[in-house]
């Protein structure tokens, strides 16, 4: 009975958006269009029964490439209340029920996985926006790992903040219960689908995420493994590891075959 009355709190929010999308959202500035976009958030996350709890919010840069770990389809949504800025997401996000046309509406960056060509298009673009002063988002685990379990770097789009001479800022997100252990509802990894990491969400009785933000990477003089390496390590420190392990390195030139398989943020 709650996750039914939480998705139908979530169906009604989401309508709402789509109607606000569609008369107003196209006419406001983007001012206006990120507190909106901070407001709705918000609201989706308390929906939800999500509590938020922001660390360090007084190192958040005004201009940066923000780099998070991937646990939970709630991520994009903590960091939306938290901070403006154009996600890139994987191409078929685009093709998704409702959240597809919100992240159209929001300015994300589809990245298709498989394209070198499409890499250099949204490098190309990336480096535009972080130079207009907007900030720009995305996951290099390139999809969602579980908690304890995170995933090697991929070092692509680290190339931007590269090239745009700008910080790197990492955020540290997590998920905890009442005893401050991980908690598994919102595990969307593997083989969970999203109606049913959504479920357990809604059937859970307290969930905290928290958000980290954690100091600005210089960029300047930096390679892109390098520096998606130690975005990681940063990020590992604050966030406890089952087992600590070297990250794989997935990092390849972007000529070779093997890069093409690095495409995804």
């Amino acid at each position: 009975m709650r996750s039914f009355f939480c998705f139908f709190r979530l169906l009604l929010h989401t309508l709402g958006a789509f109607v606000y999308g569609t008369v107003v959202y196209p006419f406001i500035d983007n001012d206006a269009k990120n507190r909106y976009v901070q407001k709705w958030s918000k609201k989706l996350l308390d929906i939800c029964g999500v509590t938020v709890k922001i660390v360090n919010p007084e190192l958040l840069s005004s201009r940066a490439l923000i780099v998070a770990n991937h646990v939970s389809w709630l991520d994009i949504f903590l960091i939306y209340s938290v901070v403006s800025g154009h996600f890139i997401a994987k191409a078929d996000m685009a093709n998704w029920p409702m959240v597809g046309w919100l992240s159209r509406k929001t300015g994300t960056l589809f990245l298709e996985r498989s394209s070198a060509r499409n890499l250099k298009s949204t490098l190309e673009t990336l480096v535009k926006n972080l130079q207009a002063r907007e900030r720009c988002i995305f996951f290099p685990e390139g999809t969602t790992g579980r908690q304890g379990k995170m995933l090697p770097f991929h070092p692509n789009l680290f190339e931007g903040a590269i090239h745009a001479g700008l910080p790197v800022q990492p955020f540290a997100l997590r998920y905890i219960d009442r005893n401050g252990q991980y908690e598994q509802a919102v595990d969307s990894s593997g083989d969970i689908s999203l109606a049913q990491s959504m479920k357990n969400v809604f059937n859970s009785d307290y969930i905290l995420a928290e958000l980290t933000v954690l100091p600005v990477m210089d960029t300047a003089g930096m390679h892109r493994k390098t520096l998606s390496q130690q975005a990681r390590e940063v990020i590992v420190s604050v966030l406890p590891q089952e087992q600590s392990q070297a990250p794989e390195n997935r990092g390849n030139p972007p000529e070779t075959a093997r890069d093409r398989q690095d495409a995804q943020p």
